[in-house]
């Protein structure tokens, strides 16, 4: 199993800098513990359907997907702006 960690490493951190832009306390939408849940399934099962890029041997998740995921919800949670 053969893992590429430069994208994983470039999707983290464009996951934290997209989440840290995500706004807390605005008007137009308000995120739930179940929008999380349901965004969370739903990019796992997109990263799973992506298959691993570039090599497509080992486990056929995109673990560069996953990461940006991962890192959309770090960043919100850390550096989430309010209003």
């Amino acid at each position: 199993m053969m893992i590429s960690w430069g994208p994983i490493i470039f999707g983290l951190i464009l996951g934290l800098i997209v989440g840290s832009q995500i706004k807390l306390n605005g008007n137009d939408t308000h995120f739930t513990l179940g929008a999380f849940i349901v965004v969370f399934i739903a990019g796992f099962i997109l990263a799973w359907q992506s298959g691993n890029f570039p090599f497509y041997t080992g486990p056929s998740l995109s673990f560069a997907f996953l990461s940006a995921l991962i890192g959309i919800f770090v960043g919100k949670l850390i550096f989430a702006r309010s209003k």
